[in-house]
């Protein structure tokens, strides 16, 4: 009967790397804080400036998904660091003089990690790229003046198309150095019911949300932040409505309508605003975290109605991915975080998102260096309306229903298990054993149940994970089978399981 299911073939990715000299051959490497775009029936992927390729956003290019590579920039900043410098860019080119000299940090004032410099020189970071009501592509960027500080501003830039020619129209919100106000950097925007915001914000005074005018891309309201140091406005008529706070980063906001949520006796169907962002030191702690909330403003909170709090690397909110490793992979999958949340046209719900990896650390590296890679994960809905995140990289699989035979008898009943906790040591996989009498065997003991296609609830003593079975392509097995994505009712902490059983 299992043999009617649909398995993802192998999708032959693309070698992981390091930073090699030629950018143009680095795949899904050093790609950092991406978000995708679809435009006819091409994928692109903007991200973060890196060392080693030229500033003004990196561009991947992918016709599947699965293979990324690397295309170009979204601003031509070739050659313009003396105009940049003299002051004499405003107007010309993309148009950022305004957020240069907002930012622009001397070596001697800030000694490490300029991102602005007095030389006419910058470096983006987490840009967000829609298809604007207008037709144009809207690019919201930021810059900021130094790693760790406040010094950052947010501006929109629009293009005819979506792989370049970007020119800035307006800085939406600025934040000055010394942490008095939020960070205003990773923007975020979202349609949603008519309306349109941005999401932005990093660790200090955390994630906010101002709302925008869906014709134009800019602030509905349209304050300035002449407007708020002069005191005419208020903190939080100019920076908007915080959502999150503490040491997080990279909101992103996903709407969704008729979510079915089931009460122990019907379905019903719920809409909802979902919440993720990124906890965590970004070198040793990064871990993904989600809430929901039945309005844009807010209040957003986890399964047991905590609103979302990080304090140094660890916090509320259901913890869907952090560091771990399956028995035998080549990489573990370490600090995960800063993603997008995207549906393509096809309706596959994914989350884009950047890892790094030990891989290399047998060439003397250590485990924070700089080589983020360009991951995409399924994601779908446990039945009490909560995302459930597959372990596993996007191989183009279909969730799609099921029964306990096939379940049983495409994986033996066998898995290997994460169950992610509050710390943020990597978790090493342990191993699970369904059985046909509905228990929990191994490293995790209890009871299971498979209903209405594809949930799944694995009960133990103390808790109760809802989750969903679906196909992958599982890379430490090289081999397609069966993965169940599961988030406890009352930890909020994910349960993972890859089945180990060669199909």
């Amino acid at each position: 009967m299992h043999m009617a299911l649909k398995y993802p073939k192998n999708p032959r990715f693309n070698r992981l790397q390091m930073r090699i000299p030629d950018y143009r051959e680095w795949d899904e490497g050093c790609a950092h804080d991406p978000s995708l775009l679809e435009w006819e029936g091409r994928y692109y992927a903007f991200s973060t400036d890196t060392f080693g390729a030229p500033s003004g956003y990196q561009i991947r290019v992918s016709d599947d998904l699965l293979h990324w590579e690397y295309y170009g920039s979204a601003f031509d900043l070739e050659g313009t660091a003396p105009l940049f410098k003299r002051g004499g860019a405003v107007g010309k080119g993309c148009n950022l003089q305004p957020a240069y000299d907002w930012c622009k940090t001397s070596s001697k004032e800030v000694g490490y990690g300029v991102c602005a410099r007095t030389d006419g020189t910058m470096s983006f970071w987490a840009p967000h790229c829609v298809r604007g009501t207008d037709g144009k592509f809207w690019l919201y960027y930021c810059l900021t003046g130094y790693f760790g500080g406040s010094k950052s501003c947010i501006g929109l830039a629009k293009s005819d198309r979506p792989d370049g020619g970007f020119v800035s129209e307006a800085l939406l919100v600025q934040s000055p150095a010394g942490w008095r106000t939020p960070n205003a950097i990773d923007p975020q925007v979202l349609f949603a019911d008519g309306r349109m915001f941005l999401v932005y914000g990093s660790f200090g005074l955390g994630i906010h949300l101002i709302e925008l005018d869906p014709s134009t891309g800019l602030r509905k309201v349209p304050h300035t932040y002449a407007d708020f140091e002069a005191g005419r406005i208020s903190l939080g008529e100019y920076y908007g409505v915080r959502l999150a706070s503490g040491s997080l980063e990279g909101g992103v906001l996903s709407y969704r309508e008729n979510v079915p949520v089931w009460d122990g006796e019907n379905w019903t169907k719920r809409n909802f605003y979902y919440l993720m962002c990124s906890y965590g030191s970004l070198s040793s702690a990064y871990n993904m975290r989600c809430g929901r909330s039945e309005k844009p403003e807010g209040p957003y909170t986890d399964v047991n109605g905590n609103p979302l709090v990080c304090s140094t690397d660890i916090g509320t909110g259901n913890k869907m991915l952090g560091s771990f490793r399956f028995e035998g992979a080549e990489e573990d999958r370490f600090c995960p975080g800063h993603n997008d949340m995207f549906r393509t046209s096809r309706g596959v719900d994914l989350i884009a998102y950047h890892c790094r990896t030990n891989l290399f650390l047998k060439k003397g590296l250590s485990r924070s260096n700089n080589f983020h890679y360009l991951f995409l994960a399924q994601y779908a809905f446990n039945s009490e309306g909560w995302p459930v995140m597959n372990a596993n990289r996007y191989a183009g699989e279909e969730i799609q229903p099921l029964t306990e035979d096939d379940l049983l008898g495409i994986s033996a009943g066998k898995f290997e298990m994460i169950l992610f906790t509050q710390s943020v040591s990597t978790v090493e996989a342990a191993r699970v054993r369904l059985t046909a009498d509905g228990s929990v065997e191994g490293a995790l003991t209890g009871t299971w149940t498979l209903f209405d296609g594809y949930y799944i609830e694995i009960a133990t003593a103390d808790e109760e994970y809802l989750g969903v079975v679906m196909p992958a392509w599982i890379e430490n097995q090289n081999a397609a089978g069966l993965t169940v994505s599961a988030m406890g009712r009352r930890s909020g902490m994910a349960l993972l399981l890859n089945s180990t059983n060669r199909i």
